[in-house]
């Protein structure tokens, strides 16, 4: 939603109306709201996306909208931001039940392991190893940020992931597209090949 953030009341609302049950939703930041931001020199993408993609996490979790769409699968774009990070503030808050409404939900780190995360711009060994520790590799998927990200960092992503110690061969495979085609099971369909027509 243009100049509204994912997660004010009006979004929210919407987006609980809206969604079928068992779909699937891939939640990606938006660039800062916050004029003055733009002022620093520094692009959205260095820390504003990162913030924006915790703060939604952070306020869907505390608005219990998780809790009120168990059957909605998220993916949060970039390992979900600094919320791998910050998953140790999350618990100090729920075990201080500063936010009202803990009744109706379960706790941060219950309903992280319930999320989906991507790895685009987020492939580094420490990323996965926080990512491992906080929801687990299961819910980890593949991304690149391609187009956006330069092809060839996009590629060096993919190359990362399939040679990096962090991860076991059946996680790797899971990651670069087994756990996706659970979650959209069209993507294990082989799309025809276009042949170019003779000249």
């Amino acid at each position: 939603m243009a100049s509204c953030y994912s997660v004010t009341p009006a979004a929210s609302t919407s987006g609980t109306r809206n969604s079928p049950r068992c779909s699937t939703v891939f939640v990606h930041p938006n660039p800062s709201l916050d004029p003055s931001a733009h002022s620093l020199g520094l692009p959205d993408t260095l820390i504003d996306f990162t913030a924006d993609t915790t703060r939604a996490i952070a306020q869907l979790h505390y608005s219990n909208t998780f809790a009120r769409t168990p059957d909605v699968k998220y993916i949060f774009a970039r390992a979900g931001g600094t919320v791998p990070y910050l998953a140790g503030r999350f618990g100090i808050i729920d075990e201080m039940r500063v936010i009202p409404g803990a009744e109706g939900r379960a706790t941060a780190a219950e309903t992280f392991r319930r999320l989906y995360w991507d790895t685009a711009a987020s492939w580094g060994d420490p990323v996965l190893g926080m990512l491992r520790d906080v929801v687990g590799i299961d819910p980890v998927v593949f991304g690149t940020d391609y187009p956006y990200l330069r092809r060839d960092l996009a590629v060096s992503c993919r190359e990362h992931i399939e040679a990096t110690p962090e991860l076991t061969d059946g996680e790797r495979t899971a990651v670069l597209g087994a756990t996706a085609t659970t979650l959209i099971p069209r993507l294990a369909t082989p799309r025809p090949r276009t042949r170019t027509p003779a000249s």
